[in-house]
């Protein structure tokens, strides 16, 4: 009797056990993440660099995310005059805040979903 209830205990434990690495979720991309009692900004975003990126190297990365977010601004653009597009779209900022507060390094924007994609997908971040 006591065999068959561990061997009933084992199964419970091991069907109850994910069938995935939770790494997998994000396929190496940073996650997004949101306080659950806070109220969302549509496509604005805090993003924290790790740990190991130093100023200049933050520096370049704003530089490299401003130019993805402006080519992104243009093919929306170009869809737009062809009417692929449609004529009331969400204008994107872009990059709005650095922050360098004691151990923060990060940035603010407002970004379309290509361009953050792209940031997350970024080693950096």
């Amino acid at each position: 009797m006591r065999v068959i209830a561990s061997a009933v205990a084992v199964a419970a434990v091991v069907s109850a056990t994910p069938s995935f690495l939770t790494e997998t979720i994000h396929r190496d991309a940073a996650p997004i993440l949101s306080s659950s009692n806070a109220e969302a900004i549509p496509d604005s975003y805090i993003v924290k660099f790790k740990d190991h990126v130093s100023e200049s190297s933050a520096s370049d990365h704003h530089s490299w995310v401003q130019k993805i977010h402006d080519s992104k601004g243009a093919e929306r653009l170009e869809l737009r005059k062809r009417g692929q597009e449609p004529l009331v779209e969400t204008t994107f900022d872009g990059l709005k805040h650095t922050y360098t507060l004691g151990g923060f390094l990060g940035y603010s924007g407002h970004f379309d979903e290509a361009t953050i994609e792209e940031v997350r997908k970024h080693a950096d971040v």
